[in-house]
């Protein structure tokens, strides 16, 4: 793992924490994880998505 990638790993993700995991997924750390680090860079990729669009462009998404 490069230092950059650790780094930026340690300031986005955040420790394992079962008490906020759904009870569905709480005896699946691995599978909770993943699916928290695909919902944060899902919202991360739609929110960068947005603001390189012009206003006049968000317009028309509607």
């Amino acid at each position: 793992m490069t230092q950059v990638y650790e780094e930026l790993f340690r300031a986005w993700c955040v420790p394992y924490r079962p008490e906020l995991v759904p009870p569905y997924l709480r005896s699946d750390p691995v599978t909770a994880y993943g699916q928290y680090a695909f919902e944060t860079g899902f919202k991360l990729g739609m929110q960068l998505a947005a603001s390189s669009l012009a206003a006049d462009d968000l317009c028309e998404l509607h």
